[in-house]
């Protein structure tokens, strides 16, 4: 490496709402170790910082960026590529990457050293290249409806995380049901490292596996179902367009529990799973974005 050149690069750009992070985060998937969040609290505009280890290249992330602004209808952001020094990476990262509390599940990332709280049900999260930290409203959504669908005396065998990300959502029903089978996928065979790793490291290997499968494709989910529970915190398209499949892998009273909707999507991917035989018996709204509890019929 020449002596001028920086140990490591940040992808600088600010959005609007941080309900669009999400898209954002999936574009960057190829080229980020890790993404941080301020907002500014006379502007309300949020600056987004993506860490790489690897300098990216501009016209793939203006490309990307064009193709996650027409899914909400935006212009794509402005974003400026900075070298840093990789100590500094470290910093900012671990300064801006914090603690969160949902329910009774309190998520650390890897460098949080102390203030557990002792009442809460702690999971350890290294995000890597996957999402899924419990800092976006879908996550958070999916995690509240665990707790209320399962503090309801409902009998599950077995459960599928379906774009499992870090598999929060995975690890966090088997802190809550340790005695459970849990298959957790990701299309991403990075996603799948990044959530093996945080399986083993909260001690949930021996309920949860991690395995490579786009939807429901892998073996292993096929001789595994039909299951009690799928959670799917994907994106609504996806979930429209896979709701036929979905219904061949639940169980005759299984349920799912889907997120990824913005409000004015629930409509749509309710009706695709009511035509497939499924009821809404729960919804979470969490800013603009929905999640949606449906029962098999």
């Amino acid at each position: 490496m020449n002596k001028n050149e920086p140990d490591s690069w940040k992808i600088v750009f600010y959005i609007d709402e941080k309900d669009h992070l999400s898209i954002f985060e999936s574009a960057l998937d190829p080229f980020v170790d890790g993404m941080s969040m301020d907002e500014d609290d006379i502007s309300r505009e949020r600056r987004v910082v993506g860490f790489c280890s690897v300098k990216p290249n501009a016209s793939e992330i203006e490309t990307r960026f064009l193709i996650g602004s027409l899914a909400l209808g935006l212009k794509p952001p402005k974003f400026s590529i900075e070298g840093i020094a990789s100590i500094d990476w470290v910093a900012q990262y671990q300064a801006r990457t914090q603690p969160v509390t949902i329910g009774q599940f309190f998520i650390y990332p890897d460098h949080f050293r102390e203030g557990f709280p002792k009442d809460k049900i702690p999971i350890a999260l290294d995000a890597g290249l996957a999402f899924g930290t419990g800092e976006h409203q879908t996550t958070e959504g999916c995690l509240r409806a665990l707790e209320r669908l399962l503090t309801d005396d409902y009998v599950i065998k077995n459960a599928l995380d379906v774009g499992c990300g870090t598999a929060i959502l995975a690890i966090g029903m088997s802190k809550m049901l340790p005695e459970i089978k849990i298959l957790a996928c990701d299309n991403d065979p990075s996603a799948v490292s990044t959530a093996s790793e945080n399986i083993k490291k909260n001690g949930s290997a021996g309920s949860v596996t991690a395995c490579e499968s786009n939807f429901y494709s892998a073996a292993e989910i096929k001789s595994a179902s039909p299951f009690d529970l799928v959670v799917a915190n994907i994106l609504a398209g996806p979930l429209i367009d896979a709701a036929s499949e979905t219904a061949k892998i639940v169980s005759p009273t299984g349920h799912l529990i889907l997120s990824g909707i913005l409000d004015k999507q629930a409509v749509d991917v309710v009706n695709a799973h009511m035509a497939e035989g499924f009821t809404v018996v729960d919804q979470l709204l969490i800013d603009e974005w929905a999640t949606l509890v449906l029962k098999s019929n």
